[in-house]
C-alpha cells in the first residue's frame, strides 16, 4: 500500500467489473498509482458448451462489499469516505442482462460477452440479408453481424425466454450491458434508477449508429429491440446522477463511464490518432486511436467508439481487433492438458527452455475465431507435432500464438489506415510474462512498451470521472508521460515472415471444424408439425450439480412451454428439435405444435428502407411544394419508425400496409350498489353488443 505524501488530495473511486472478478480501486487525483484496491471473484456458469453466464445480483452484491473493503483500508492513510468526489465505471462490454423495471429483478442470467449460443439467431437474421452479407450494415454501425455483439443476446433472450417476452408485452422490460445494470440499481433502481449507458458501451451493441451516436431505427427494427427498452446514450464523462442504494458508496457522484477496453486506451494515454494498445487478458484486445475520423476496415477489424469526453465534444474513433482467447489458452494447457501447474510462473519458465517451438503451431480456436476472421466454424488445433516434440514446445506455441494472433489485427490495420504503427503499448496480466512480451516484439518487428501497472483500465475511468468533476485534468493527462518497460525485436525480418506465413497456414487448418447444423429459415425445409417428447425427458429435474442448470433454474427453458407458445421460432430455435428427436425415452408421446406466428421486422424489406432519402419523404428542397408531407416529422429517422408495416400473403410476397390508427377506446363506468359497498367497473364501449350502444347513446343524448 503506498504512503501519501504531501497535503491530501481529492479521491476518485472506480468500479471495475471484469469478466472473472470484481474490483473497486480508489485513486488520488492526478496520480496513476492506485491508492487502495480490493476484488472479488465472480461465479460463471456454463450451463451448455459454449454458453457463459453471470448472475447479475452478484455482480451488485460484489460491488458493495468491494467497495467496503477499500474504503476501510482509507483509514491507515489519513483519508475517509467524505473525500471521495467522483466514481467511475469500466465494465466488460458486450455482457448482456434483461430484467423487470419495475420490481428491478433480473429476467435471466447475464450473457457473457463471450458466449455463442446465438449462432441460430445470427443465421436467420443472415436469411434475409442480401447475400447473406455479415458486414451488410457496417457502414452503420461499424460492427458485422456476430454473436459477439449484444443486439444478438437481447434478441435470443426475447426468442427463448419466457419470461422476458412476457416482460416486453406489458412494457415492464429493460435490456443493458453491465454498466446500466450497475448505474441504474446504484441510483434506486425501480425508484427513479438511471436508465443510461455510453457512447463506449452503445457502440457495442450492434445498435447504435456511429454518425448519429444513438439507437439507429432500422437496426432496433431489424433485431425487433423496441427503444423503449434500451439506455439513453451519454457521453463518457459527465456527472450523470448520485448514488441512491444506501450503501456505503451513498451520495458520491457517478462521472465517468467506459467500457474496459476504451478505458484502457485512455489510461495509457493513448489520446492521439496513431497510437495503439493492446491488453492481454482472457482474451485479447487492441485498439487504434484514428481520431475524429471513423475509419471503416474493409479488412476484418471493427469500428468502435473510443471515447468522447464530455456532452459537447466530439466523439473519438478507434479500429478494434479482439482476440476470444489469449490467456485462456494458458489455463486450458492447466486445466485441461494439465502440462502446467501454474500460468505466471510456469509458461515463462518451461517455454524459455527451448529456443523455439520446433515448428509447432497451437490456434486457440476454442469457439471460433474473431477478428481479421470472423469465423464462428472454426475450432482449435496443434500441427507440426514430431516424435521430438516436447510440453515445452506446446507451451511455446502457445504464447507465440498470441502474438501471432496481435500481428494478424496488426496487418489488418496497417491495410485499414495506410500508415503502419510505430510502437505498441501493452497491458494486462499476461504482460508480467518477460518471454510473452519479448516473443510479441520479434514477431512484430515493433517496439513493445509495456505500462508500469498491469490494469489500466480502472486508470482511464478515474481520468475521465475525475475530469467532469474538476479535479483530474485531462488536458494534462494527454501531455503525461508514462513509464514503460520497453523491448525491441531481435529477430530478423525474413525470420519472422517465415513464421508467419506458417501460422497462416496453421489457421487455415482451423477453419471449418464446426459444421452446426443450420435452422429451418436457413434452409427453407418445412416445418415439423408435430414432437415426439418423453413423460421421462420432462418429469425428471437435472442434478444439482449437473452443467445443464443454469444461474436462473426458474427461468429455464421449458420444452412444453416452447412448444405451446404461439410466437415460438423454430427457426431460431431448432436446437430444441434437436433434444426432441435424439432423447432417450421409454414411452412416446405426440404434442402437436400449433401454427407459429411469424414476426417480421424491417429486414423482411431491408433494401427498400435502406434506399430511402430525403427526396423520398418529401422532405428535400427540391421538391415541388405538393409532394412534401403534410406531416411534421423532425427526421427521416421518426419517419421510418412510423412507415408502413410490411405483412406476407400466402405465397411469402411482401405487402406494404399503413397502419391503422384508431381513436382511445371509450369507457363506461357503472357502479353497483351493494349494501354499504359500492363496486365499479369499467366496460369497453366498443365491445358493447349494437343493441346496448343504441340504448347507451339514447340515454345518454340531451332531451330535445
Amino acid at each position: 500500500m503506498p504512503v501519501r505524501e504531501g497535503p491530501k488530495r481529492p479521491l476518485v473511486g472506480v468500479i471495475d467489473d471484469g469478466t472473472k472478478t470484481v474490483r473497486f480501486v480508489i485513486y488520488e487525483a492526478g496520480r496513476s498509482d492506485e491508492l487502495v484496491a480490493y476484488q472479488m471473484d465472480k461465479t460463471e456458469v456454463q450451463p451448455h458448451e459454449g454458453w457463459s453466464e453471470q448472475d447479475p445480483l452478484e455482480i451488485i452484491h460484489h460491488i458493495k462489499l468491494c467497495a467496503e473493503n477499500a474504503i476501510d483500508q482509507l483509514v491507515e492513510l489519513g483519508y475517509t469516505k467524505d473525500d471521495i468526489v467522483a466514481l467511475g465505471i469500466t465494465n466488460q462490454r458486450e455482457t448482456t442482462i434483461a430484467w423487470d423495471k419495475y420490481t428491478g429483478e433480473p429476467l435471466h442470467a447475464a450473457i457473457a460477452w463471450n458466449d455463442i449460443r446465438t449462432d441460430s439467431t445470427v443465421d436467420a437474421i443472415l436469411a434475409k440479408i442480401p447475400d447473406r452479407n455479415k458486414n451488410y450494415f457496417k457502414n452503420i454501425c461499424g460492427l458485422p453481424i456476430s454473436p459477439y455483439f449484444s443486439a444478438l443476446k437481447m434478441r435470443w433472450l426475447k426468442d427463448n425466454v419466457k419470461a422476458v417476452r412476457r416482460a416486453s408485452r406489458d412494457k415492464r422490460l429493460l435490456f443493458g450491458t453491465v454498466d446500466t445494470w450497475i448505474v441504474w440499481n446504484m441510483t434506486g433502481g425501480p425508484h427513479g434508477g438511471l436508465h443510461i449507458t455510453d457512447v463506449t458501451n452503445a457502440s457495442r451493441t450492434l445498435l447504435m449508429n456511429l454518425e448519429t451516436l444513438n439507437w439507429d431505427p432500422i437496426l432496433c427494427r431489424l433485431f425487433g429491440i423496441h427503444r423503449d427498452t434500451l439506455p439513453t446514450i451519454r457521453s463518457s464523462s459527465e456527472i450523470y446522477g448520485t448514488v441512491k442504494d444506501g450503501s456505503i458508496v451513498d451520495g458520491i457522484r457517478i462521472s465517468g463511464i467506459l467500457g474496459n477496453q476504451q478505458s484502457a486506451l485512455v489510461g495509457q494515454n493513448c489520446l492521439q490518432a496513431g497510437q495503439a494498445k493492446n491488453t492481454y487478458r482472457s482474451g485479447c484486445f487492441l485498439l487504434y486511436n484514428t481520431g475524429t475520423r471513423r475509419v471503416q476496415s474493409t479488412h476484418g477489424l471493427i469500428t468502435t467508439v473510443a471515447y468522447k469526453l464530455g456532452p459537447d465534444t466530439p466523439a473519438v474513433y478507434a479500429l478494434e481487433g479482439s482476440i476470444a482467447v489469449a490467456g485462456g489458452a494458458m489455463k486450458f494447457l492447466r486445466d485441461n492438458l494439465r502440462l502446467i501447474k501454474d500460468v505466471v510462473q510456469d509458461t515463462e519458465h518451461i517455454a524459455g527452455q527451448v529456443f523455439s517451438t520446433g515448428d509447432v503451431y497451437f490456434v486457440p480456436a476454442f469457439s471460433g475465431l474473431y477478428a481479421p476472421y470472423w469465423r464462428k466454424d472454426a475450432r482449435g488445433i496443434i500441427c507440426g507435432l514430431t516424435a521430438f516434440t516436447t510440453k515445452n514446445h506446446i507451451i511455446r506455441a502457445a504464447l507465440e500464438a498470441v502474438c501471432f494472433q496481435t500481428r494478424d489485427i496488426l496487418e489488418a490495420m496497417n491495410k485499414d489506415c495506410g500508415m503502419p504503427l510505430a510502437k505498441l503499448h501493452v497491458d494486462g496480466r499476461m504482460t508480467s510474462n518477460d518471454l510473452l512480451m519479448q516473443l510479441q516484439a520479434d514477431l512484430i518487428g515493433i517496439p513493445v512498451l509495456r505500462a508500469q501497472a498491469w490494469d489500466m483500465s480502472t486508470l482511464g475511468v478515474a481520468v475521465v470521472a475525475g475530469g467532469a468533476v474538476g479535479v483530474w485534468s485531462t488536458d494534462k493527462w494527454r501531455t503525461h508521460a508514462t513509464l514503460n518497460d520497453t523491448f525491441l525485436p531481435t529477430t530478423t525480418d525474413d525470420d519472422r515472415d517465415a513464421r508467419y506465413t506458417k501460422w497462416k497456414m496453421a489457421v487455415q487448418r482451423s477453419l471449418g471444424w464446426a459444421t452446426t447444423k443450420k435452422s429451418f429459415t436457413m434452409t427453407g425445409q418445412a416445418k415439423r408439425k408435430c414432437s415426439m417428447m418423453t413423460q421421462q425427458s420432462i418429469d425428471v429435474p437435472s442434478l444439482p450439480d449437473s452443467r445443464k442448470n443454469s444461474l436462473f433454474e426458474n427461468h429455464n427453458i421449458n420444452l412444453l412451454d416452447i412448444k405451446s407458445d404461439k410466437n415460438f421460432d423454430e427457426g431460431v430455435n431448432s436446437y430444441v428439435e434437436e433434444l426432441l428427436q435424439y432423447s432417450a425415452r421409454k414411452f412416446s408421446i405426440f404434442v402437436p405444435v400449433k401454427k407459429r406466428v411469424t414476426e417480421h421486422t424491417i429486414l423482411d424489406d431491408a433494401e427498400y428502407f435502406m434506399s430511402k432519402k430525403e427526396c423520398d419523404y418529401g422532405m428535400c428542397e427540391c421538391c415541388p411544394p405538393e409532394k412534401k408531407v403534410q406531416t411534421n416529422w423532425q427526421s427521416v429517422e421518426e419517419i421510418i419508425e412510423n412507415d408502413p408495416e410490411i405483412i406476407f400473403d400466402s405465397d411469402d410476397n411482401p405487402i406494404m400496409v399503413e397502419r391503422v390508427r384508431t381513436a382511445e377506446p371509450v369507457f363506461l363506468t357503472s357502479a353497483l350498489s351493494m349494501g354499504a359497498a359500492s363496486l365499479t367497473k369499467k366496460i369497453n364501449f366498443e365491445k358493447l353488443p349494437a343493441l346496448f350502444k343504441t340504448i347507451y347513446n339514447k340515454i345518454s343524448s340531451p332531451l330535445t
